[in-house]
């Protein structure tokens, strides 16, 4: 077992050397490297081999199979898969357009110290925030529904300040969505109505066309 652990990062770093010549004939062996090692359960060898088809460097581009090799690393706790991840969420590229999955990968990357996924994360926040806000005044003040993501109409014009400031938010937790806010003491409770005009808390399909 050690053995084989030895050969794959034996494989793996000469693939690096490889790599970093820049040449199309290393490029492609190095390619070959990584694959082989992918095949093996060598997880940096999946990443960098992710990393490869998103560029089409030294392998044809395929979108679909840097999100296939790169999402299997982040499932580990990769933080540099996490962070590629969400730009891919972000941008749409071989998986469909998700900014809430962009939020989640870029938070989890910088929680783990990709200092560039701070930024990116406030930035993707900022964009989901201001849809949010849009959609609520686009909406009848009359029911409190929310989704599995997020607050989708609002019963009061208390009700929609407070979604609109943040200050109370559709929270996943470990009996599904809640509409969470803090009380007096700065304790975060789960709101089952609105705690100013008293109307009951109605979960909806994100979906629901008014």
């Amino acid at each position: 077992m050690e053995n084989e652990e030895n050969d794959l990062n034996g494989m793996y770093m000469e693939g690096l050397t490889l790599l970093y010549e820049g040449k199309d004939d290393d490029l492609k062996k190095a390619a070959e490297l990584f694959l082989k090692a992918s095949s093996m359960g060598h997880l940096p060898a999946k990443r960098t081999i992710g990393f490869m088809y998103l560029d089409g460097k030294g392998v044809e581009r395929d979108l679909e199979k840097a999100y296939e090799f790169i999402s299997e690393v982040a499932v580990s706790m990769d933080p540099l898969s996490m962070y590629m991840l969400g730009r891919m969420y972000e941008g749409g590229l071989g998986v469909e357009q998700d900014d809430r999955e962009a939020l989640r990968m870029f938070a989890s990357a910088a929680e783990m110290g990709i200092p560039e996924a701070v930024e990116d994360a406030d930035r993707v926040a900022a964009r989901l925030t201001e849809k949010r806000n849009r959609k609520l005044r686009s909406r009848p003040i009359l029911n409190l529904e929310i989704s599995d993501v997020d607050v989708e109409a609002v019963c009061c014009k208390a009700m929609f300040d407070s979604v609109t400031r943040g200050d109370i938010e559709v929270v996943d937790t470990y009996k599904g969505p809640e509409l969470i806010r803090e009380d007096e003491d700065g304790i975060e409770v789960i709101c089952s109505e609105c705690p100013f005009c008293g109307k009951k808390v109605k979960r909806v399909s994100k979906n629901k066309i008014y």
